[in-house]
Parts: structure tokens; C-alpha cells; sequence
């Protein structure tokens, strides 16, 4: 009889820990490949929607970030990464009103055209980031992609891919949209360089860029844009860059950034 007590509690433990490891596996996968979140209050449909939601929500607070809609104080957020987002949401917005929207530079934003790079003046930054094709970037702006850049880019305020020199301590206020036709784009900052593999996710992660299932539920990958019917989508977020040092910005949809979809970021002393 004791024996017979003794299975019927194992099979339960055996059954409650594979479950909870299901839950696990299932949540980061719906999250992962297709959960984006569209404001407050609003978690991704389906029968771990709300389950995906409180899973990665409780990885973005252990891994230093918060989850996705919530607004965290610059004063008492956490440092550890010496850097760190908050403040999410997700929009649609008409395509030339997005690039109208980039092409309005801010007056402490100095474009240099020469090296590619635009130097902020400001601790208090709005970055609108477009992503798309390599040749539509071309026409638009009539500049050349770096020499690395080998398909999509990002165009930052007339420059592609540009090196962005910031002051520390800056609020970037980040409005990151998709004009490809074609793929899915994300604009996620690290503090791990390239070159990068085609599977970056884990690459940064391993190197000591934070790159769990928190971070990918605030910036998933936003779908194409929509040329038919003339809208793009988007979403904008803030990130603070705390300390002095070398950050960059890339896409890590596999393959992007191993084909040079990334940029410098220089927090200057």
C-alpha cells in the first residue's frame, strides 16, 4: 500500500513539473515568434495569451527590465546593463506621414552627411528610426550604405545607419518603424558588438547583452508594411543610456544584423 502512495505521488509531481515546463517552453515560444504587445492593459490573444504575458513580463523584471506598457521612474529604475526601456506601445501611422516624420530633424540632432554620423546635443532625444530595403534607402535619402551593410537598413534623420554620438545619462525617446515590404524589423540596443552571427538573439545574450523573453516582448518583430492600403507599423519606446561607453543598435531577426543591419552608438564622457 505504501509503495502503491508513494507512484501515484510521483506520477502527480512527474505530471505538475512537465506541465509547468510546457508552460514555460510555450509562453517563451508565443512570445518569441509572435506575441507583440498594443498597450496597457492589452496581452496577445489566444490560450496562453495571458499566461505569455505574466511569464515574459516576470523574465523582463529579472533580467533588469520592466514589462511592456508600464512607465518606470529614469530616478528609480534599475541600472545593471547600463541601460535600460520602458514606456511601450505599438501604432499604425500613414507611409508618408512616417517618412515626413523622418526627415524632421530635430534642432539639437546635427546631421553630418560626411561620416555618416549625427551628434545629439539634448539628454532629452526623439529617434525616429525607419527600417527598409537597402535600395529604397538609397532613393530616399541619396546617401550610400556603410561599406559592411549587405541588405536591409535602418535610415535615422536622412543617414543610413549612422553612428549616433549622445551625451550619458541621455532619455531616448525612440519611434522605430517598418517601411520594408517585405520582412520583419525590430530596433533593439546591446552593448555587444558585431560582427554577429545569424542567430543573434543568443550570441548577445551570451556575451552580456540582455536578450531574454522580456526584452523581445517590449521590441518583437514588427510586420511589413502595408503599401496597398498605405500604412506602416510601429512602435515607440524609451531607453536610457546611463553611463559613458560604446552601445549598438541592430535588428535581430535572424540573418539582419549578420548582413550589416546595425549601427554605432557613442555615449560620450
Amino acid at each position: 500500500m505504501m509503495r502503491r502512495t508513494w507512484l501515484i505521488i510521483g506520477i502527480v509531481i512527474a505530471v505538475v513539473a512537465a506541465s509547468l515546463v510546457a508552460l514555460a517552453i510555450t509562453s517563451y515560444y508565443y512570445y518569441y515568434y509572435y506575441g507583440y504587445y498594443r498597450g496597457p492593459g492589452y496581452y496577445a490573444p489566444g490560450p496562453w495569451g495571458f499566461m505569455s504575458w505574466m511569464w515574459s513580463w516576470m523574465w523582463g523584471y529579472r533580467g533588469g527590465y520592466y514589462g511592456p506598457g508600464t512607465t518606470v521612474s529614469p530616478t528609480t529604475a534599475p541600472t545593471g546593463y547600463g541601460y535600460y526601456y520602458y514606456g511601450y506601445s505599438t501604432f499604425t501611422i500613414p507611409i508618408s506621414e512616417a517618412m515626413n516624420l523622418s526627415m524632421n530633424i530635430p534642432s539639437y540632432a546635427h546631421v553630418i552627411r560626411g561620416n555618416d554620423t549625427i551628434v545629439f546635443t539634448s539628454n532629452d532625444i526623439t529617434l525616429v528610426v525607419l527600417a527598409m530595403m537597402g535600395d529604397d534607402a538609397v532613393k530616399m535619402t541619396g546617401m550610400s550604405p556603410p561599406p559592411y551593410a549587405h541588405g536591409d537598413v535602418f535610415v535615422i534623420y536622412g543617414l543610413i545607419n549612422p553612428t549616433l554620438v549622445i551625451p550619458p545619462g541621455s532619455v531616448v525617446h525612440v519611434i522605430f518603424i517598418n517601411l520594408d515590404d517585405d520582412m520583419y524589423h525590430n530596433f533593439v540596443i546591446t552593448t555587444v558588438p558585431p560582427p554577429y552571427p545569424y542567430n543573434v538573439m543568443p550570441y548577445v545574450g551570451m556575451y552580456g547583452g540582455y536578450m531574454g523573453p522580456g526584452m523581445m516582448s517590449m521590441m518583437s518583430w514588427l510586420p511589413p508594411a502595408n503599401y496597398n492600403a498605405g500604412y506602416a507599423y510601429g512602435y515607440e519606446y524609451t531607453v536610457v543610456l546611463n553611463g559613458p561607453g560604446t552601445y549598438w543598435y541592430l535588428c535581430t531577426y535572424p540573418g539582419h544584423a549578420e548582413e550589416g543591419m546595425y549601427g554605432e552608438v557613442i555615449v560620450g564622457s
